[in-house]
């Protein structure tokens, strides 16, 4: 509004004075050249402004005129106010710079600031010691400062929704979680901690379980072989077949639960397949699907259906790859009342092999899909132990699928049904001979 009034009144201030020169030189009969000389007076006046504010955009520590007539002070006093809005703002930005980097030099993870080439900007203290790096580092890429192929590879895969454990260059015995939060125009920061002690209790955790599995192993063999041949000796006695009969049960369960145990700790104490050799993926689902066969009739029946591509071989482990399927499968039969559907897929697909498990059991919440694959949860616990299920089978799923880089797709409808599923990635493929495993 001031500024629409200021250039209103310098527009009638400018008219008045060239219709009374106009009028003052037709009265006295005065050359028209006065006219024109005002004209140009106006015309260098504003000229002279401009030099000016260039002047002064060159050189913003100039101070501006404080007092101009005309719609050049409006100017002046327009630019005067947003310099001094701006000089404020940077004083503001300049003391939340350094209150931030105050804070992140206090934390106890190193953080580290990288531009889209992964080249040093900015780091903390404990970049220093947890990762190595120094402050002279800087404009460094930082593969040339942390020289582990591991590491390199995580940088140039992409996709960090998970965190990259590795060992500490300057002592083997430190573990160090990396992770990169992407953010701006192709900038990261990379966040690393010691989680040394957590690797340690992991790994305590995982002998414990591991021995645990073992030491009670032995024990509950010579427990089954005597109830076994208690049982042959009851004859007509009633009162203590019953006992003997579910102690018989718990047994095959608890030996169930060790298995699944000790498979469990060995696939965690390795991140790569042991040995991979070529396995014809396809026997080995047909052979599941068998097995599953005669689950499904001890259980009433169902609707069991497979669709097996043939001869697909993968570079893998056999014994990995058929506890994956055969945990995938023998859910699905568990869970799915007598005459439900069960379908069974394997597919080669452009970018692999995918396989399937499909059912029309009674189907999961979506709040629950996401701790599936925990050690020992069940949705619904009391129907877990009376299928016979472990709590461990979908988490042996997906440490297996872990080994090979791929996932455990999941998908499910309350009343539907559920879809379990995985993708094999293509260069796992390989050609079958005649000494490929198929059982």
């Amino acid at each position: 509004m001031y500024r629409s009034e200021s250039l209103r009144r310098e527009l009638v201030l400018v008219g008045f004075l060239f219709v009374l020169l106009w009028i003052i030189c037709a009265a006295a009969d005065l050359s028209r050249w006065l006219l024109l000389g005002a004209g140009l007076c106006y015309l260098f006046w504003h000229v002279y402004h401009l030099l000016r504010l260039a002047r002064w955009l060159d050189d913003s520590s100039r101070r501006l005129p404080q007092s101009t007539p005309g719609a050049w002070g409006h100017v002046y006093y327009q630019l005067e106010v947003k310099r001094r809005k701006s000089a404020k703002r940077k004083k503001q930005v300049g003391r939340l710079l350094k209150q931030f980097k105050s804070s992140t030099r206090a934390l106890p993870d190193a953080t580290i600031v990288l531009d889209s080439n992964f080249r040093i900007q900015w780091m903390n203290d404990a970049a220093t010691a947890i990762l190595g790096v120094k402050r002279s580092d800087t404009g460094q890429p930082i593969t040339n400062l942390v020289r582990i192929p591991k590491f390199r590879s995580y940088l140039q895969a992409g996709g960090y929704s998970e965190a990259l454990q590795l060992e500490s260059m300057a002592d083997k015995n430190v573990r160090i979680s990396i992770r990169i939060v992407p953010y701006g125009h192709q900038q990261y920061l990379l966040l690393a901690r010691d989680v040394t002690r957590q690797h340690l209790l992991e790994q305590m955790r995982r002998d414990f379980v591991s021995n645990a599995s073992h030491e009670l192993r032995t024990p509950l063999a010579v427990l089954q072989g005597s109830l076994e041949q208690l049982d042959g000796k009851i004859g007509d006695k009633p009162d203590l077949a019953n006992p003997v009969a579910r102690m018989k049960r718990q047994s095959v369960r608890m030996m169930r639960i060790l298995q699944d145990l000790l498979t469990l700790a060995r696939l965690e104490s390795s991140k790569q397949p042991e040995q991979p050799r070529a396995v014809n993926l396809s026997q080995l689902v047909s052979d599941v699907v068998e097995e599953a066969r005669l689950a499904s009739e001890m259980q009433g029946g169902h609707k069991l259906q497979s669709d097996v591509e043939e001869r697909i071989g993968v570079l893998a482990n056999h014994e990995d790859l058929h506890a994956a399927v055969s945990n995938l499968v023998m859910n699905a039969v568990r869970y799915t009342p007598p005459g439900g559907e069960i379908r069974v897929l394997l597919h080669s697909i452009p970018i692999g092999v995918h396989f399937e498990v499909i059912d029309t059991g009674p189907g999961i919440s979506p709040q629950y899909l996401q701790r599936l694959t925990e050690r020992f949860y069940r949705v619904d616990v009391g129907r877990s132990r009376e299928a016979g299920g472990t709590g461990l089978g979908l988490s042996i799923v997906k440490h297996v699928l872990d080994q090979y880089a791929t996932r455990l797709e999941i998908s499910s409808e309350p009343g539907v049904g559920s879809n379990f599923g995985f993708t094999l990635p293509g260069q796992m493929l390989c050609e079958l001979g005649p000494q490929a495993r198929s059982a």
